[in-house]
């Protein structure tokens, strides 16, 4: 019998020289295997030359309002389950998913394998208890994002295969935010469900040399043998075969550091990483990474080329648990969304702005300042108000600082 055997990727535009080099490594290792990019973006004559899988109805209904409602990173991770199932559909037996950022080293075999026999194969953010703990990605942040890091799964198409898919793409349809409220964590969080669901039908691979990144190399070793890259667990003394590593906000431009959310740990920390840093980072580059980075996202715009904010999303989130709405193009400037976002004045009118508005990069003299008097008005409050009333402000100011919270602006839309 005939397995047949696929791998997929999902991007945005700037992201497509990590999956060009994720493609090509894969190839070079596993030249069996059918290997799919899909685009979470609009397909532009920048990228006209790149073979990828476009945005469509007919295997993903309604896609544009979920590219509305979510950012660039939950729209990606959004559409991973409606993959895997068209891939399914299309008679593929075993599927593996990997991140763009992931550089394949070696044959994947052993993987498509283990789905012999298991339904889906995971690996935990890292293998071993620690009293005292050493990891680079604090413990409390691996509680919000998961137990599970999903830049890597792989299913099988079979019953438990299938119900996982049906189930995962429900979920995700709807609530696929990076959300501490609702302790949500885009796709990641929901596959903390399934060991309990399906004890028999999971594999939580412990393989050392699957999915290396940042979450895990305090317990692991690289180790440059023969032209091959071996992964030695520093618990066990036992050496494998590096399958592929996960370069998770890696900076091609700066190769000292391995994660720029994680600075302090750069390659000084873990000096046995430099190789395969210096090689990704060259392959990288050389798939135009100059070019694809600077790509701009098609979907943070509405049709007029106004900026769509995050308060935006998340209103819409809100708008569409109080309305059912039928062919309603939330991109448009001509929908009643969009004139009362105007009517509200919730658009940008600057058109350069940075459509995140994240953390202002405000000068650190300036910062200090604004603290100095935010303190001191906190400090004329509780003397005048008490600290009582003080504490209900503060509960009060979290709650509306939560963008779903401010759903008055919505009072004038009607169905």
């Amino acid at each position: 019998m005939n397995i047949k055997k696929a791998i997929f990727t999902i991007c945005a535009k700037n992201y497509l020289a990590q999956a060009l080099t994720l493609r090509d490594s894969i190839l070079k290792y596993n030249p069996e295997i059918d290997f799919y990019l899909f685009l979470a973006d609009e397909k532009t004559d920048d990228i006209s030359d790149v073979n990828v899988v476009e945005l469509d109805d007919s295997w993903i209904h309604d896609w544009k309002r979920m590219a509305f409602k979510y950012n660039v990173i939950e729209f990606a991770t959004s559409i991973k389950p409606f993959c895997f199932n068209k891939l399914f559909q299309e008679g593929y037996d075993k599927v593996l998913y990997l991140d763009p950022d992931i550089f394949v080293t070696d044959s994947l075999e052993s993987i498509y394998n283990d789905l012999d026999s298991f339904s889906m194969v995971i690996t935990p953010h890292y293998n071993h208890i620690e009293t005292e703990y050493t990891g680079s990605v604090t413990e409390e942040e691996l509680l919000f994002v998961g137990i599970y890091n999903l830049g890597f799964g792989a299913i099988k198409n079979n019953l438990i295969g299938k119900q996982i898919i049906e189930w995962w793409k429900n979920r995700l349809f709807n609530k696929c935010y990076a959300d501490k409220e609702d302790s949500l964590h885009v796709d990641q969080r929901w596959i903390d469900f399934l060991p309990g669901f399906f004890p028999n039908d999971i594999l939580i691979s412990h393989h050392a040399g699957i999915n290396i990144a940042i979450w895990n190399l305090h317990e692991r070793k690289l180790i440059v043998k023969d032209n091959k890259y071996l992964i030695e667990d520093l618990r066990t003394k036992v050496q494998y075969p590096l399958l592929f590593f996960h370069f998770s906000g890696f900076d091609p431009y700066n190769r000292t550091v391995i994660n720029r959310r994680h600075s302090k740990y750069n390659i000084e920390v873990f000096p046995s990483f430099i190789p395969i840093i210096n090689e990704y980072s060259e392959l990288v580059n050389k798939n135009k990474y100059d070019l694809f980075s600077k790509l701009s996202y098609s979907f943070n715009n509405f049709d007029n080329g106004d900026a769509i904010i995050p308060l935006h999303r998340r209103l819409f989130r809100v708008y569409l648990e109080k309305n059912e709405i039928m062919n309603f193009d939330a991109f448009s400037s001509k929908e009643l969304f969009y004139k009362i976002l105007k009517s509200k004045r919730l658009i940008l009118t600057d058109k350069t702005a940075n459509y995140n508005l994240g953390i202002v990069k405000e000068k650190k003299v300036n910062l200090e300042k604004i603290d100095k008097i935010f303190n001191n008005l906190i400090k004329l409050f509780i003397f005048i108000f008490g600290i009582k009333r003080y504490y209900f402000l503060i509960k009060y100011i979290r709650m509306k600082t939560r963008l779903e919270s401010h759903d008055f602006f919505l009072d004038d839309i009607k169905k």
